[in-house]
């Protein structure tokens, strides 16, 4: 049986109420993190709360810090919704929706805590 390519409609693929849902976990999940790395850096770590170089003066620290362990997890947590992103793709009911709402939140997460620490790491190694 041969198949022929069909063209699907703009909507196929697609759910509104997973669309809020994906909006809603992105919007609760990337709240939180902020929120974290920002209570981190400031509780634990002892940032200023207007600091005046470049970045914190904690960044300049050569050794494993609670903040890099936060943003590690952030980073695996990030590439674990990548991965997911993959897997809904081809999976899910709503391929579309649950895809590019796994993959909006895996690349959010991803980058930015992925940017912090290469920030952090380039810190270390200047000295300050």
């Amino acid at each position: 049986m041969r198949q022929t390519g069909q063209e699907l409609g703009r909507e196929a693929g697609t759910s509104p109420a997973r669309e809020r849902r994906w909006g809603m976990i992105g919007g609760t999940l990337g709240s939180l993190y902020g929120v974290g790395a920002a209570l981190i850096a400031l509780l634990v770590e002892g940032a200023p709360w207007w600091p005046t170089g470049t970045y914190p003066p904690f960044f300049a620290t050569p050794r494993l810090l609670t903040f890099d362990v936060y943003m590690i997890a952030a980073l695996v947590t990030g590439v674990g919704f990548l991965v997911a992103a993959l897997a809904l793709a081809r999976l899910s009911r709503y391929p579309r929706t649950d895809a590019s709402g796994a993959l909006v939140l895996g690349l959010v997460l991803g980058l930015t805590s992925g940017a912090i620490l290469l920030t952090r790491l380039l810190a270390v190694v200047r000295g300050g």
